[in-house]
């Protein structure tokens, strides 16, 4: 269960209890007024947990601004961002941008001495 529909349901349960507990007290002779009270508290209480559920329904917007974030990151930096390989991309990424390239060869190095195969045991 997703954590907007654990939050509606839990609201809708609170909001029978309440509906529960406000009919139980109606009930007494003389607490219509009371009743009425507890009716349109109910009524407002569903209003708002149909407006949440139409909210959690529609779909997440990313506005350009996040979107050109995303596309700047190195894909190596999303699961790892300290890592060897995120520092490689980067390197390499901005240095194809950049007026000043920066100097990739000892971080390119030091993935590849990483990701090499161990030499064979004879």
């Amino acid at each position: 269960m997703d954590p907007i529909t654990g939050i509606i349901v839990g609201l809708a349960v609170l909001a029978s209890l309440g509906a529960g507990f406000g009919v139980g007290r109606a009930t007494a002779p003389g607490d219509a007024e009371e009743l009425a009270e507890v009716r349109g508290l109910v009524e407002a209480n569903g209003a708002a947990l149909v407006d949440v559920a139409e909210a959690a329904g529609k779909p997440v917007v990313i506005d350009a601004e996040i979107r050109d974030r995303l596309a700047d990151t190195p894909p190596a930096c999303v699961a790892e961002p300290l890592g060897l390989a995120c520092q490689v991309q980067a390197c390499w990424q901005y240095g194809q941008s950049a007026a000043q390239r920066p100097e990739c060869g000892d971080i390119q190095d030091a993935y590849l001495a990483r990701q090499a195969c161990p030499e064979p045991k004879p």
